[in-house]
């Protein structure tokens, strides 16, 4: 560890955040083998604080009873507790709060409301130690970057940059060695800015929020600005299309990689070098796919996700239906890896006979159109889509024939009942977390 790194390590201790050690121990189980049990012993224990400390599933447990197979299969004895939804949350706010929260260093957070409307969560100290440490190793991982060395971040939630504004916030950035960008002020003098601070000192990885790392690669080759080799690129908070992959890695030139969490139950699974799909850090959550009916599905079969989270005591997600879609490539003790991961439910289109269409279907059929320079398809409802487009040149009036064969696509996916309207807007903004969604169900 470099010496500010150490300076990091003893300042965050003495703020109560304990993650440099955490991130340590789990650097060396990495280094000599993670215990096939770890995910398995995790999940026994946070179970057994539930039916102890947590009302709501302390009655569903009693039940449920057969106590012996928690201890010896605690992923089969999951599958008899209910999954969890956000409307559940809400209504069963206290019940799901632990008993113990007294004697936890506890605060309140909220989803970002990306699936629908936000809901307000309890967690504590420990499961922010936890969480940064994860964080922290999926970093290390792909780049080697530990604690001290540069990074860059560039962001946009309010909540998250607010908190980089006082005097301890910068004095925790200095010693983090971090450069940070916010993605909300994403002004030409800016981002020409960031790009000049990148190539006099490239950090050892940038980590941005998927849109708009995409939008100041396009900035970087509309305005002929060269980026030296950066070193590393993760991307979150959004989906990393293949071609947003194919442009920023062009113009960063260096490797990019997706990695996938919420605000819920922290960052879940994150794509390694020379590895395939996103690999689940086994102390941080553990995951089931189910069909629309809760039901297990086998391993390659793409359904809802379902996060246990291993790591909030304070008020457990328990089987918790995060709102997304995706796919196990692997599902062994104490090793799952997402194939992939499929994006929001929320952005699937829906038709009136109840089946759904990807929503990529669309970012697909206008992406590649030269005088597009930005767009949003949102489906008010099952028969009416408004498609809001900025165009890369003002003057450009598209030909009917062009509008017209928008609208035939978008009916051949939807139904040749829906009725296409279209909005040129002079900006799309992103949703209040910073996030860009190209696709919108409302329904």
């Amino acid at each position: 560890m470099n010496f500010r790194g150490w300076l990091y390590s003893h300042y965050s201790s003495l703020q109560g955040r304990g993650y440099s050690a955490i991130f340590d121990k789990l650097s060396q189980e990495i280094t000599s083998g993670i215990h096939p049990e770890t995910t398995q012993t995790n999940l026994i224990k946070i179970l057994n604080h539930c039916q102890k400390n947590v009302p709501y599933y302390t009655q569903i447990m009693a039940q449920i009873g057969n106590y012996k197979l928690l201890e010896q299969n605690p992923e089969v004895y999951l599958q008899n507790l209910p999954v969890l939804t956000k409307d559940l949350i809400r209504q069963n706010f206290e019940q799901i709060k632990s008993t113990d929260l007294k004697q936890r260093q506890w605060y309140f957070n909220q989803s970002s409301g990306s699936t629908g409307e936000p809901i307000r969560l309890i967690q504590d100290r420990a499961y922010f130690n936890r969480s940064m440490a994860i964080k922290s190793l999926y970093s290390y991982l792909v780049s080697g970057r530990k604690f001290g060395d540069p990074q860059a971040i560039l962001w946009g939630s309010r909540t998250d940059l607010l908190s980089n504004k006082g005097i301890k916030a910068k004095l925790s950035s200095f010693l983090r060695n971090t450069t940070y960008m916010n993605a909300f002020l994403m002004t030409p003098e800016k981002m020409a800015g960031f790009i000049h601070k990148l190539n006099n000192k490239p950090p050892k990885i940038i980590i941005a929020y998927v849109q708009a790392i995409y939008e100041l690669a396009q900035f970087a080759e509309q305005e002929q600005i060269t980026i030296v080799p950066q070193k590393a690129i993760i991307t979150t908070s959004g989906t990393l299309y293949p071609w947003m992959r194919e442009k920023i890695e062009s113009v960063f030139q260096c490797q990019v990689f997706n990695r996938y969490g919420s605000r819920e139950v922290g960052d879940i699974a994150c794509e390694l070098p020379g590895k395939e799909g996103l690999w689940a850090a086994p102390w941080g959550s553990y995951i089931e796919i189910v069909d629309d009916n809760n039901n297990l599905l086998p391993t390659g079969v793409e359904g809802n996700i379902l996060v246990t989270n291993l790591t909030n005591y304070a008020m457990p997600l328990i089987r918790y239906k995060i709102g997304d879609s995706g796919t196990l490539l692997v599902n062994e003790p104490s090793r799952q890896i997402f194939k992939e991961v499929s994006g929001r439910i929320t952005d699937m289109f829906k038709r009136k006979d109840g089946s759904l269409v990807y929503g990529s279907y669309f970012t697909y059929l206008l992406y590649f159109k030269d005088w597009i320079y930005n767009f949003q398809v949102v489906q008010k409802d099952y028969s009416k889509l408004v498609i809001r487009i900025m165009k890369g040149n003002q003057d450009y009036q598209p030909e009917q024939k062009e509008l017209d064969e928008i609208v035939n696509h978008c009916q051949i996916a939807i139904g040749e009942e829906c009725q296409i309207s279209f909005e040129f807007v002079d900006q799309i903004y992103p949703s209040a977390s910073g996030k860009y969604r190209y696709t919108i169900s409302e329904i």
